[in-house]
């Protein structure tokens, strides 16, 4: 075997996988590819030239054991295949092939996002032949962020170019298909390639199409400490194996010394795998950009809060936008076929609270209405990020750290299309319990003193969700283990009862968590017995002394022990062989509020309104499908939940959003809130919804709680890892390698004394806001966002800073650099 082949081959398809050819319009994930490239041609040149010093081929022998553990198709170290040795891994294996549950994954950033399947162009090991890779018209991720299969049809050859259409239609007779992790060829495909003279092997033909998939999926991992991780393993690796082996031979200086060039080399591999990982994980870590930002306000909210309404309505109604608003309200089925735009002038209640998007005005009204405000910021009642909710979570903690009283989640199941987390190294427990801890870990930061947590999973991973629980906000704030029902086929015929129920876990931060416990509302109130079965002697306490008229108190004291208790002015023994349940405070409590009667001569109570709830919730469906979501929570399940552990006015956070429910829920209950979602559903599903919410449409608990609308949010997007990878430059430095920088184009000046501003101004940056992204990451509220005198936009936040666009210097706020420069190497 070729050994020093075998090593860089490793490497290679660690770093590289396939060849992407140049793209106008290159992606980020894409641009990260071509910056491997370049980095791995480096990394090899360097490592070569350090072996030959050594005069020791086989260093590359043992340099090819002990990475092939670890390197792997998706480019992060960590253990993807470490046989037994000797039983030296018996306390983290289960069996010689895979480690215990989570051991892969713990020390790993888990990478979800989006779908973003698009054109490329790929070509093959000997470049060749290029593989055009062609994106269906009806192509489209669902709204619920799934996964669905992916189908490849060979659409036409042309000389060394073979077409490929990506499609989810099942229908060609050419087809390509990933099943249960692996790829599938037809024959007819197969046999077309041949017959066009296109000569290529399967394994480098399957190597392609992973490489395409796994480049639009972006579905990763990044190393938290790769270079600890690595040399760790790589010193006991090398005891054991080599220093045990070495023990046969004498000990002689040129034995010592190739045991110290082969552990040199190693760690100088190491260095750089960690370096180019280092860079990955800051890239990862750092703020994002917000984008996109929009502001939508219901009627009443303008006209009572904001200066000089009616002047600023009619702006409104005559802007050329304003159609377009009328229109979306017609869809969300606000308005009625009579309705014409001057309804909103006038004291119309069946209007009052229609809501308006500001992304339907023109430049100039919109930061009209939004500088008509006296304070911006304490007028919402929400926001709504379209993201990663890592990188959400993230990038808002400077802004909301300590600052959320409830969150709500439920993430998807480890189970099925919806949720399907499975990666190429199959482990898919490992993979999802890697997604929830490092949400966990950073939502704890996010939550204050008081503060607690709901997490709704089902059987298949309860047991994960629980763990995970117990070790990040400790076994001694475990709450409760609820059980909500769900729905389930019965008419599926399945060897086993079917699930009728999933777990949600609540849990607290500290012991000063706030409780309310709920209950529910009983149809007729019964008058009930007070007595219970079984004898129980009980002192009389000092407090009831004085309760007691002197002639039921003449002759005892606070150490007599009676079954008595003084009812309705009467002394009244409890049945024989049985016990008063009530105190006799409690009696005297309830006396006054008339809750306590003799009927033929046995007192009684009456029961409560309300029935108290236990951790058994299945007296109400937990699922709805109200907005078209399989697994859409219930508002019943929702309110429980909220007034359970939160308060008016609080802070509720759900970053694993789905349809919307728990914002829904929270505006009805008049809650602050934060929702973060990263599928397109985010502007078809959610933003709808909560317009209706806010515009009065009567649903789900809206007249329980007597919600007839209104209110204030905004909505954004943050800029995603893929869009930072685009960003990245690669500059070769001769000590460490590598360098990352965002594009120069954010920056107006890079020389050297001068000031470092960012430059917003650029029309191909329209889409950012710099002023949503300073309050995030500086953790200021906005208080007015205003067109200055030369009518530059500007923002003045609480505080009484004020910025415009026109020069944010970076010396002044040395936090947002982030923003630009993250390179762990870069001062």
């Amino acid at each position: 075997m070729d050994y020093k082949q075998a090593f860089f081959s490793a490497l290679e398809e660690s770093y590289l996988g396939s060849k992407i050819k140049n793209q106008k319009d290159k992606s980020g994930f894409t641009n990260l590819l071509e910056i491997k490239s370049k980095y791995f041609k480096k990394f090899k040149e360097d490592i070569e030239q350090k072996i030959k010093k050594t005069d020791d081929e086989s260093i590359y022998n043992k340099l090819y054991s002990f990475f092939k553990s670890y390197l792997n198709e998706t480019g992060v170290p960590f253990f993807s295949d470490t046989p037994i040795y000797d039983n030296i891994y018996a306390n983290v294996y289960t069996n010689s092939k895979d480690t215990t549950l989570f051991y892969k994954t713990q020390d790993l950033y888990y990478v979800k996002s989006d779908i973003l399947y698009q054109n490329l162009e790929i070509l093959d090991e000997s470049e060749k032949y290029t593989f055009c890779f062609e994106i269906d018209e009806n192509f489209a991720q669902n709204r619920d962020n799934s996964k669905n299969k992916v189908y490849f049809y060979l659409k036409s050859i042309e000389g060394s170019k073979i077409h490929i259409q990506v499609t989810y239609d099942k229908n060609s007779i050419y087809q390509i298909v990933f099943k249960e992790g692996k790829l599938e060829f037809k024959d007819e495909f197969l046999k077309e390639l041949k017959e066009q003279k296109i000569i290529i092997n399967e394994e480098e033909l399957k190597k392609i199409f992973r490489n395409y998939k796994k480049q639009n999926e972006i579905d990763f991992f990044i190393h938290k400490d790769a270079r600890k991780f690595l040399q760790e393993q790589f010193d006991l690796w090398m005891f054991k194996h080599l220093y045990r082996d070495s023990q046969e031979h004498k000990w002689e200086i040129h034995s010592i010394q190739s045991l110290q060039n082969l552990r040199n080399i190693a760690f100088e591999v190491i260095e750089k795998i960690a370096k180019f990982e280092d860079e990955l994980k800051a890239i990862w870590l750092k703020p994002k950009f917000a984008k996109k930002t929009q502001y939508v306000f219901s009627l009443d909210i303008i006209k009572t809060q904001s200066k000089d309404s009616q002047y600023l309505l009619r702006q409104i109604i005559q802007d050329e936008g304003f159609e377009a608003q009328i229109q979306e309200w017609r869809e969300l089925e606000l308005i009625d076929k009579d309705f014409n735009k001057n309804m909103i002038l006038q004291e119309e209640e069946q209007y009052h609270y229609l809501p308006i998007d500001t992304k339907h005005l023109s430049l100039k009204n919109c930061y009209t209405l939004l500088s008509s405000f006296k304070d911006l910021e304490s007028l919402l009642n929400g926001e709504l990020i379209k993201s990663d909710n890592f990188q959400a979570l993230n990038t808002l903690m400077p802004k909301y750290q300590g600052k959320v009283d409830l969150i709500y989640i439920d993430p998807p199941f480890n189970l099925g299309v919806n949720a399907d987390f499975k990666y190429k190294v199959n482990f898919k427990d490992s993979n999802w319990a890697t997604l929830l801890e490092n949400r966990f870990n950073i939502s704890k930061k996010i939550l204050n003193n008081k503060g607690c947590i709901f997490v709704r999973c089902d059987y298949n991973g309860n047991y994960i969700v629980r763990n995970l629980l117990n070790e990040i906000f400790g076994n001694e704030n475990f709450i409760n283990e609820i059980i909500v029902s769900k729905s389930a086929k019965l008419t599926e015929t399945i060897k086993k009862y079917h699930s009728g129920n999933d777990s949600l876990f609540l849990f607290s931060k500290t012991d000063e968590y706030f409780f309310n416990a709920q209950g529910t509302k009983r149809e007729e109130r019964q008058w009930r017995t007070m007595h219970l079965p079984g004898e129980r002697w009980s002192p009389i306490q000092d407090e009831y002394i004085e309760l007691f008229s002197p002639q039921n108190l003449k002759g005892k004291n606070d150490k007599w022990t009676t079954k008595a208790r003084i009812i309705l002015g009467q002394e009244i023994l409890p049945p024989k062989g049985r016990h008063w349940a009530l105190s006799q405070t409690t009696i005297f409590e309830l006396e006054k509020q008339g809750k306590i009667q003799i009927l033929n001569g046995v007192p009684k109570t009456q029961e409560e309104e309300f029935k108290k709830l236990t951790s058994n919730w299945t007296d109400w469906v937990g699922y709805s499908s109200d907005w078209g979501f399989q697994t859409e929570n219930h508002e019943k399940i929702l309110q429980r939940s909220i007034l359970t552990a939160s308060q008016e006015n609080d802070r509720i956070m759900d970053f694993f959003l789905g349809s919307g429910t728990t914002i829904a829920t929270a505006q009805k209950l008049r809650r602050k809130w934060i929702g973060v979602e990263m599928g397109e559903h985010f502007y078809e599903v959610i933003i709808p919804r909560i317009k209706k919410v806010l515009g009065g449409f009567s649903s789900g608990i809206s007249k329980e709680v007597e919600y007839k609308g209104g209110g204030a949010f905004r909505y954004y997007e943050l800029e995603s890892y893929e869009e930072a990878l685009k960003g990245c430059e690669y500059v070769v430095n001769q000590e460490s390698m590598i360098d990352y920088r965002k594009s120069r184009k954010l920056i107006k000046s890079l020389t050297k004394g001068e000031k470092i501003c960012l430059d917003m101004q650029d029309p191909s940056r329209k889409d950012y806001d710099i002023f949503q992204t300073v309050s995030n990451i500086l953790g200021w509220n906005i208080k007015r966002i205003f067109l200055d005198d030369k009518g530059i936009p500007s923002c003045e936040f609480s505080h009484g800073e004020i910025l415009n666009i026109q020069e944010i210097d970076l010396a002044k706020y040395p936090k947002l650099k982030n923003l630009i420069w993250w390179s762990l190497n870069n001062e």
